[in-house]
């Protein structure tokens, strides 16, 4: 299979905690830069004449104040330059500094949330990483990822927790998820039966993603996952290795589900 490269997303390279609490920074930084923006009117109008409008009394005050107020909900965070934008993207990397011990130069396995979790509860390893034989027309050809054969229909899950940044149907790979996880770490999914989010979910360790079919480019039901570290193709079985509670044959090639031989 030919390889694909599809658009990581700069907006979640450092991914950290949940989208709830990305939102709440990105609303409470807005939030502070109305308040000033409010204080700042407050000032300003007193260093210009009063306007005819309703001039003097309780009247004029309200009015104006309500126009402030409103103008400056509707100014924060108003490009790339605003108070509210500069303060979130200054708030996340001092969170991201101090949370992180340089985990993007560290291997998965030697971080606490490792292992990756096996994308599929029962299934068996048809295709290792590496350089193989082509199922189709014979040729050498170096693949990517592993191929995890499985009943069709049966639940394709992610591996870790991440942001959906493709979710369609992408030539050989058919029916394809990728999952950003940040720190540079995306995983893969491919020929799918059916694809259950689409771009821009968040979805946890575990939650379905898909069904195994055999769309695109395939001779038979399976799973196609990939891994990538800043860009570069990873060895999934590596990231995998460390996996216990569940069935797998992931370090099993001769497994199958049936008990037949190959």
């Amino acid at each position: 299979m030919r390889e694909v490269n599809f658009n990581t997303g700069e907006g979640v390279r450092n991914l950290k905690g949940t989208p709830d609490r990305d939102e709440q920074l990105k609303k409470a930084c807005k939030e502070f830069e109305a308040v000033f923006t409010n204080e700042l009117l407050k000032s300003m109008r007193r260093t210009i004449e009063k306007c005819d409008l309703f001039h003097g009394g309780q009247g004029e005050e309200i009015y104006e104040s309500l126009l402030d107020q409103e103008l400056s909900k509707k100014m924060a965070g108003l490009g790339p330059g605003s108070l509210a934008n500069v303060l979130y993207q200054q708030f996340k990397r001092d969170t991201t500094d101090a949370s992180t011990e340089d985990l993007s130069l560290r291997p998965l396995s030697d971080r606490a949330d490792a292992p990756l979790l096996n994308p599929l509860k029962q299934g068996r390893l048809s295709s290792p990483f590496g350089w193989r034989k082509d199922p189709i027309n014979g040729g050498d050809q170096f693949h990517h990822g592993v191929d995890l054969a499985a009943p069709e229909g049966s639940p394709v899950r992610a591996a870790m927790e991440g942001k959906v940044i493709t979710s369609g149907f992408k030539g050989e790979y058919g029916n394809l998820v990728m999952l950003d996880h940040g720190n540079g770490l995306t995983t893969l999914y491919s020929h799918n039966e059916e694809n259950k989010v689409k771009e821009g979910d968040w979805v946890r360790k575990g939650e379905l993603l898909a069904t195994v079919g055999s769309t695109g480019r395939s001779t038979g039901p399976h799973l196609h996952f990939e891994v990538k570290r800043e860009g570069a193709h990873q060895d999934p079985l590596v990231f995998l290795k460390q996996f216990t509670g569940e069935q797998t044959a992931l370090s099993r090639p001769s497994l199958k589900l049936d008990g037949e031989k190959e």
